[in-house]
C-alpha cells in the first residue's frame, strides 16, 4: 500500500501501520474497460439523506462482468465490485475483484 510523505508507514513505537492485503501484485494499465451490470440490485440500510443524494450501506454483492483488450484479444472477467470512491465532481474509481485469477497473457 502506498503512502504519501506526510505520512508515515510507522506509528512513533516503530510499529507498521500499514497492512497490504492483496494477494496479487499490481502493475499500471490504460487498457479501456467495459463493465455491464447484470440487472443489479442491492438492498441496504440508510445512513443519511438529503435532498441531493443519500449514503446507505449494503452487504450485497454488486456482480458484473468487466471485458477489456490485452495483446489483441479481447478478455471477459466475471467480477465483483468491491470499493467505489468518488474521486472528483463526475468521476469515480471502481475496484472489481475478478471471480478467477486471470492468467498472464490476460493482462494488457
Amino acid at each position: 500500500m502506498a503512502t504519501s510523505s506526510s505520512q508515515s508507514e510507522f506509528d512513533r513505537t516503530g510499529s507498521r501501520t500499514a497492512v497490504e492485503r492483496r494477494g496479487n501484485t499490481r502493475r499500471t494499465t490504460h487498457a479501456v474497460f467495459t463493465a455491464r451490470l447484470d440487472d443489479a440490485q442491492v438492498m441496504g440500510g440508510g445512513r443519511d439523506i438529503s435532498r441531493g443524494g443519500a449514503y446507505f450501506v449494503t452487504s450485497d454483492e454488486i456482480k458484473l462482468e468487466v471485458t477489456f483488450t490485452a495483446n489483441g484479444r479481447e478478455v471477459r472477467a466475471p467480477a465483483k465490485v468491491v470499493r467505489m470512491e468518488a474521486l472528483a465532481p463526475g468521476t469515480l474509481g471502481i475496484a472489481v475483484q475478478f471471480e478467477r485469477r486471470l492468467h498472464e497473457q490476460e493482462l494488457p
